[in-house]
């Protein structure tokens, strides 16, 4: 049989019996070394929170730093923040920013923007007269327009346009060509402009004058052609010549449109583009002219001699003169 004590009667016992047993003392033994083993622990415990709470102090007193310190430190975070050179976002010259506070009771006042280039009235209602027209003339004469634009590359249909001239391919023509010196006058008056050539002119003056020498410049071109035709005996194949000539213009005069328009409307203060664009497309055209009255005279058995006559002095002569006064 097994008995088993508490440590209640172990007491009791040891009272009563006035001595302890062995089981008595290594039970009490045990109890005393559970109880230091108790206390060392816990002593251990309150060191380490003791050491937690210092090295928490030491990290709270290096986060404390002085004004100077956290002035400079804020100094070293703005100078990452550089754009270019500067810490702040340099304006635009473009743009015109209203001060809203002095005129805070007029209500909210977005920032203004101005143009980069002088508006015309004008020549907005200028646009709008060749808009007009081209509308009405492609409503009425829409396949003498394409048939136009077929003569521009392909000469037979060309040499089938001039022999079949009838009232209302005249009447479209006519229209074409106020087209095409509203708006050929309207591209060498932005010429002026773009290149700054200074002229006693300006604005709507500026816009007549251009206007002015460009019909005196056609018009005398094709006196002149006229009568070189008459005295090399050769009138039909300058008229032929001539009729190609005006047919390239119509073309020029429809191209001329939307490309104008851009450049009277262009949001941006540089031109270039939109310019040299408008030249590329105008000398394209111009040179299409050319190879095709070399076609026109070769196969009518001209002389080279006047042939070189014929467009060195009505056709080259005329462009040099004037890339020597928009250039220099």
């Amino acid at each position: 049989m097994i008995i088993r004590y508490t440590y209640q009667q172990f007491e009791f016992i040891a009272e009563e019996s006035g001595a302890q047993s062995p089981v008595m003392q290594n039970f009490l033994f045990a109890e005393n070394q559970s109880a230091s083993q108790l206390a060392y622990s816990s002593e251990s415990m309150a060191k380490a929170d003791f050491s937690k709470q210092d090295s928490a102090v030491a990290r709270t007193r290096q986060t404390v730093q002085s004004p100077a310190q956290q002035r400079y430190n804020l100094r070293q975070q703005e100078d990452k923040l550089l754009i270019g050179d500067s810490k702040y976002i340099e304006p635009r010259t473009e743009y015109r920013l209203i001060d809203s506070s002095a005129n805070a009771h007029y209500g909210l006042h977005l920032p203004a923007r101005e143009l980069n280039h002088t508006n015309y009235d004008w020549l907005t209602v200028l646009l709008l007269i060749a808009l007009v027209l081209f509308a009405s003339l492609r409503t009425i004469w829409g396949k003498y327009i394409v048939s136009l634009f077929q003569s521009v590359i392909n000469y037979p249909t060309s040499i089938r346009m001039f022999q079949e001239k009838n009232t209302s391919t005249l009447q479209g023509a006519f229209q074409l060509d106020v087209i095409f010196y509203l708006l050929f006058s309207a591209f060498i008056f932005q010429l002026f402009n773009f290149f700054s050539i200074q002229l006693p002119y300006g604005n709507l003056k500026l816009y007549l004058f251009s206007l002015g020498l460009i019909s005196v410049y056609f018009l005398s071109k094709k006196l002149i052609y006229r009568f070189l035709g008459f005295l090399v005996e050769k009138p039909a194949e300058t008229g032929e010549f001539l009729y190609n000539m005006d047919n390239f213009a119509r073309v020029a005069g429809i191209v001329l449109l939307p490309v104008v328009t851009v450049i009277a409307f262009y949001p941006f203060s540089n031109l270039a583009v939109p310019v040299f664009s408008c030249v590329i497309l105008v000398a394209a055209i111009y040179f299409l002219l050319i190879i095709r009255g070399f076609i026109i005279l070769l196969k009518k058995q001209f002389s080279i001699f006047y042939l070189f006559l014929y467009f060195c002095t009505l056709e080259i002569l005329p462009l040099v003169l004037l890339y020597k006064i928009m250039v220099v």
